[in-house]
């Protein structure tokens, strides 16, 4: 089975005044699959994803996404190729308060030829995701997004990262400002949509709890050289 990530002998450092570094000699997460990484807070979870994301850019070594060498790429072609293959649900979910839920989950088509070709695909595709989640059209349409509940929240958070068909989904301590029954409902909902979307997911996380829930996990300890 080919793999959706490669990662070969990554070094990044934020500068030289900061003593921040991450090393990894390697690091390989199947096509289909779900996968979590556990570490502990400010280990470079986070600093990671933002690395295979295309946001931030190693000093060395090579990140290979849907085996393309995305390190190599231009910034601008970094955000479409982001925007295109890989879906980012953040902590706490960073839902924008002062747009519409509709708004919030076609963020990432501001990056591809939405207005040109595809408006109206991505809107239909939305309203009918909502729906298999639970957001009904006048909802995602007329609610706003202030008033959403924690699990409307969660929702548009998946919709928005899977809405331009990604083949890659990081999650970046998703779970972590949830209660126990939120948690549950929320992880229930991320692995039937990645498995009906079949969506490759990579989840950072400190709570090792989650780990039954996930094909394989690994510790970021143990990758760093």
């Amino acid at each position: 089975m080919s793999n959706a990530l490669d990662i070969e002998d990554l070094f990044f450092q934020w500068d030289k005044k900061n003593k921040f570094s991450l090393k990894i000699k390697k690091l390989s997460v199947e096509k289909n699959k779900k996968v979590i990484m556990f570490g502990e807070s400010g280990s470079g979870k986070s600093t990671l994803l933002n690395l295979i994301s295309g946001i931030l850019s190693p000093v060395s070594g090579k990140i290979v996404v849907k085996n393309k060498v995305i390190n190599n790429l231009p910034q601008n072609k970094k955000d479409k190729f982001r925007a295109n293959n890989i879906g980012v649900i953040f902590q706490q979910f960073n839902i924008l308060e002062y747009i519409s839920p509709i708004q919030n989950i076609l963020l990432p088509c501001n990056f591809t030829n939405f207005e040109k070709n595809n408006k109206n695909y991505f809107y239909d595709r939305a309203f009918e995701l909502g729906n298999r989640l639970g957001l009904k059209k006048n909802i995602l349409l007329q609610q706003n997004s202030k008033e959403l509940s924690v699990g409307q929240k969660q929702r548009v958070a998946i919709l928005r990262a899977i809405i331009n068909k990604p083949f890659l989904i990081l999650a970046d301590e998703p779970t972590s400002a949830l209660d126990n029954k939120n948690k549950l409902i929320f992880l229930d909902l991320l692995m039937n949509v990645c498995d009906s979307e079949k969506v490759t997911l990579l989840t950072v996380s400190h709570d090792t709890s989650l780990k039954k829930y996930f094909n394989s996990f690994v510790h970021l300890e143990s990758l760093v050289k």
